[in-house]
């Protein structure tokens, strides 16, 4: 619902305590299933590699791309908890005393 021209309501410090666990809630969701994907995929190349040996500069880039996929996943996973701390210190700051 959009408030133009009206004072949008506030939420209380219980609502914001809520928004926050559930932001973290889902976070964690993101973050395990992202890390949970690259390490199957992971499991299935060096089972892969194991039973036909890929070549030495095939392997390497491979190794490369799963360390990669890591540090974008805790990139994207901490860029959304930053967001959501954001997004609960504005509430927290919106709170009527």
């Amino acid at each position: 619902m959009h408030w133009a021209g009206r004072k949008r309501p506030r939420a209380g410090y219980g609502w914001s305590v809520v928004f926050l666990v559930g932001h973290l809630l889902g976070t964690a969701i993101i973050f395990i299933s992202l890390f949970t994907m690259g390490w199957f995929v992971s499991v299935a190349l060096h089972a892969l590699h194991r039973y036909h040996p890929f070549p030495d500069e095939m392997f390497r880039f491979v190794t490369r791309l799963e360390l990669y996929l890591i540090y974008v996943d805790s990139a994207l996973s901490g860029a959304i908890l930053l967001m959501g701390m954001v997004r609960f210190c504005r509430q927290m700051m919106e709170v009527e005393r």
